[in-house]
């Protein structure tokens, strides 16, 4: 199998797109469902037998690219709100460049184009003919494939979709009352929960680094204690720069050298100290050992 073909047997498109006149200057935002959570079939690799997507630990990333063409540099939106509770659902908006725009013009030409997705299976389970097997809350009879630890990398417009159960809409400030009526409430709720969690994720990035620093002193002040030394505020200052791995590094190597013990001074013999006289006057403490000063100076007298 070429490496084209590899690649495309992990596309899969999925839904009709819809995207209705927009008001003059107005970005054109869409939502909706881009996989049902079932069996998706006739894909030109899987077959008729199909597969399914876990959901169960999904990764997409947010913001999430939508091109043109897979593996392309055409950008024509992004999607930034993706929710994976038995279904993937989606939200987000057309960028303004000109192949956007073509793509809009199009669709209110009345072509109708489909999403499709890049998805990145970590395993694929095999279910034979006969098996069942409960995914997504559903139950699915072999033959079929299961896609297992997956992320999506990208979103796609395409011209064909593969799973019918599944719909997505572009929506402007100009469809007619009852579709302004449902969908602006969708979509001012969908806006407000994007602004909500890009809060939530500063502050969590904020507490974290918080976290860090506090943390760094006081392995900073440990250090300080268990080597026995005071670390000068330049000193302090490069060790809070340092990253994880250095600084554990760091530390090991001071903590090390500050536990070595000092060098123990050579002591004298015993007969170069000791000289009390017994009998002759030699010393008591070193009979048969070559005699000390002392006892020379003794033997003089």
């Amino acid at each position: 199998m070429s490496e084209q073909d590899e690649q495309n047997k992990y596309l899969f498109a999925l839904s009709a797109i819809d995207i209705p006149k927009a008001k003059d200057g107005q970005r054109r935002v869409f939502a909706g469902t881009a996989y049902a959570g079932g069996r998706v079939d006739g894909h030109w690799y899987w077959g008729r037998a199909g597969v399914v997507f876990d959901l169960d630990g999904i990764e997409i990333a947010t913001p999430t690219p939508l091109l043109e063409e897979h593996f392309s540099a055409n950008r024509i939106g992004v999607v930034k709100q993706v929710s994976t509770s038995g279904s993937i659902e989606v939200a987000g908006h057309f960028l303004k460049n000109k192949k956007a725009l073509e793509i809009i013009q199009d669709s209110d030409d009345e072509f109708p184009f489909q999403m499709s997705m890049f998805i990145d299976p970590g395993s694929i389970e095999e279910v034979l003919q006969g098996q069942t097997v409960n995914v997504n809350g559903q139950s699915f009879t072999g033959p079929i494939a299961v896609f297992r630890n997956n992320r999506i990398r990208e979103f796609t417009i395409c011209s064909t979709g593969a799973d019918r159960n599944t719909s997505i809409k572009a929506f402007s400030g100009k469809p007619n009352l009852i579709q302004q009526e449902d969908t602006s409430v969708d979509l001012e709720q969908a806006k407000a929960r994007i602004v909500e969690q890009d809060a939530e994720i500063a502050d969590l990035k904020k507490e974290m680094q918080e976290f860090k620093a506090n943390k760094r002193n006081e392995d900073i002040a440990a250090l300080a204690k268990d080597a026995g030394k005071e670390f000068s505020a330049d000193e302090v200052k490069e060790m809070q720069d340092l990253d994880e791995k250095s600084f554990a590094f760091s530390a090991a190597q001071i903590r090390k050298f500050a536990s070595k013990p000092e060098p123990q001074k050579p002591t004298l013999p015993s007969y170069l100290t000791q000289h009390q006289a017994v009998g002759d006057g030699q010393n008591q403490f070193n009979a048969g050992q070559p005699k000390s000063l002392a006892d020379m100076a003794a033997e003089r007298k």
